[in-house]
């Protein structure tokens, strides 16, 4: 019964978990409930949810095993998906509503269009932010410098839930400043962002899931698992590609997208020149401290 319910499982467990949960978020918004409290209740259940779908449908049943990374990935999702973003939140709205202000005096108005349907202005943030956290994320890849941050990231040895939020709080601090302040420049309003912050947290946690999930036709749209599993690769050529972290659409613009259709991703994954990465929490956070060294130890 299992495998007979499995292709309409892939098929289905994104688009039905993404969608309902924003539109949750809606009614909580129009029935008064803050922004952060929607936010955080709403991605608590969709971190239940993946978690749980990972042992019914999984993607590879080799990534269930632990490999000494659960306590390391635990801290960098509080610290740097958590607590950074509330440190941080403060001044890039300072900073954000300063350069709004002057974007409305130069142009006589808010530049954001207010007006438009609430899913219209989802879609557009969607790839207002998207944009800038494509070219932090490039450049982590191609500047030595930024990927002393971001290589804690691809130094993950199995793809699973947690791991999304598996990032230094460096390279977060570069991706939230990349997302956050373009959209609070051009006026975004509140409840745009908090379903912004929202949809792009529930499609992390799937992107990293180990759990079958099959979009087809919106691999063009979006940037899930099929395409991220290859950002993973141990492979050079195939991991600096897909940088999307939501929309693929600036990967199909820069000619970055990747996706082969004669073989499937690899379950072996990591960093080729580094298999022996310092694999705990505070080692990781001294990486790009130490760089030099721990590329001799780890290599």
């Amino acid at each position: 019964m299992r495998e007979r319910i499995r292709p309409y499982f892939a098929w289905l467990v994104f688009p039905v978990v993404a969608g309902g949960l924003l539109l949750a978020a809606d009614e909580g918004l129009d029935r008064g409930y803050g922004p952060l409290t929607v936010v955080f209740v709403l991605q608590a259940m969709a971190a239940g949810i993946v978690a749980a779908c990972e042992w019914i449908f999984p993607y590879t049943s080799s990534w269930h095993r632990s490999r000494g990374d659960i306590g390391a990935d635990a801290g960098h999702s509080i610290v740097s998906a958590i607590l950074v973003p509330e440190v941080l939140k403060p001044f890039i709205h300072a900073g954000g509503v300063a350069l709004a202000l002057w974007l409305a005096g130069q142009g006589g108005g808010g530049l954001w269009p207010a007006g438009w349907a609430l899913g219209w202005q989802l879609a557009l943030a969607l790839v207002v932010g998207e944009l800038g956290q494509y070219m932090f994320h490039r450049l982590g890849h191609e500047t030595e410098l930024i990927w002393r941050v971001h290589s804690v990231h691809h130094s993950a040895p199995r793809l699973y839930w947690l791991n999304a939020g598996r990032f230094h709080p460096v390279d977060f601090l570069l991706f939230f400043v990349g997302w956050y302040f373009p959209l609070i420049a051009l006026g975004c309003p509140q409840d745009v962002i908090a379903l912004f912050a929202l949809f792009t947290a529930i499609h992390g946690l799937f992107q990293h899931a180990n759990v079958e999930v099959r979009l087809g036709p919106l691999n063009w749209i979006f940037s899930m698992a099929e395409l991220h599993r290859w950002h993973h690769s141990r492979t050079l050529e195939e991991c600096n590609t897909n940088y999307g972290n939501t929309l693929i659409v600036w990967d199909i613009v820069f000619g970055t997208r990747f996706l082969p259709a004669d073989r499937e991703p690899p379950v072996d994954i990591g960093i080729a020149t580094m298999p022996d990465f310092p694999p705990g929490y505070f080692a990781q956070l001294l990486v790009p401290l130490r760089w030099r060294k721990v590329v001799e130890e780890s290599a």
